[in-house]
C-alpha cells in the first residue's frame, strides 16, 4: 500500500513539473516570421518580423513599430500548444516603441497617438505585460543589439543587479 501511495504521489509531482516546464512554440505554426516573445496561462504572443518598421532613427532615440500576434491552441488544448502544437491567431495589434539608449528607457504606445507609457526594466508582468518583451524583440530585430538585456539593473527585492533578459531570449530571434 505504501508503495502504491508513493508511486501515485511521484506521478503527481512529475505531472506538475511538466506543466511548470511547459513551453510555447518558438515560432507560431513553424513560421519563422512569428517569433515568440512571451506566453502566459495558455496564451502566447509573437512579434511579426514582416511588420517591423523603424519610424525614427536618431541615436540615442529610436521609434519602432511592429505587430504583436496573440495566439492560443488551435484545438483548445493548452498541453498540445505547450508541446509545440498548432496555434490559432486570436488578435493582431500594432504597437509602437520609443527607446532612449542613453537613459536606457523603453516606452510603448498602443494608441498610435504618442501616448507613451514607460516600461520599467524590472517591472512586473502587471506593469509591462507583453509590451516589454515585444519591445525588446523589436529592438533586437532592427539593430541586432540588446536593449534592456545589455545592462544590469538593481532589483531592490533581490538586493542585487540583474539583467532582465538572458542570452536564451535572443537566441530564438
Amino acid at each position: 500500500m505504501k508503495r502504491i501511495v508513493l508511486t501515485v504521489f511521484s506521478l503527481l509531482l512529475l505531472s506538475l513539473a511538466s506543466v511548470a516546464n511547459a513551453n510555447y512554440p518558438t515560432y507560431l505554426n513553424g513560421d519563422r516570421n512569428l517569433i515568440l516573445c512571451d506566453g502566459h496561462m495558455g496564451v502566447a504572443w509573437y512579434v511579426d518580423r514582416t511588420t517591423l518598421n523603424v519610424e525614427k532613427y536618431a541615436p540615442p532615440q529610436y521609434i519602432i513599430s511592429v505587430n504583436i500576434v496573440t495566439a492560443t491552441s488551435a484545438y483548445g488544448n493548452e498541453q498540445d500548444f505547450y508541446s509545440g502544437g498548432k496555434g490559432k491567431i486570436t488578435e493582431v495589434r500594432r504597437a509602437r516603441f520609443f527607446y532612449n539608449w542613453d537613459l536606457r528607457e523603453m516606452y510603448v504606445d498602443s494608441t498610435g497617438k504618442d501616448g507613451w507609457r514607460f516600461l520599467p526594466p524590472l517591472g512586473s508582468w502587471a506593469e509591462t505585460g507583453v509590451s516589454m518583451p515585444a519591445g525588446e524583440t523589436a529592438f533586437y530585430l532592427a539593430y541586432k543589439m540588446k536593449f534592456y538585456g545589455s545592462k544590469k539593473f538593481y532589483d531592490s527585492f533581490l538586493k542585487k543587479s540583474i539583467c532582465p533578459y538572458g542570452d536564451e531570449f535572443y537566441a530564438r530571434i
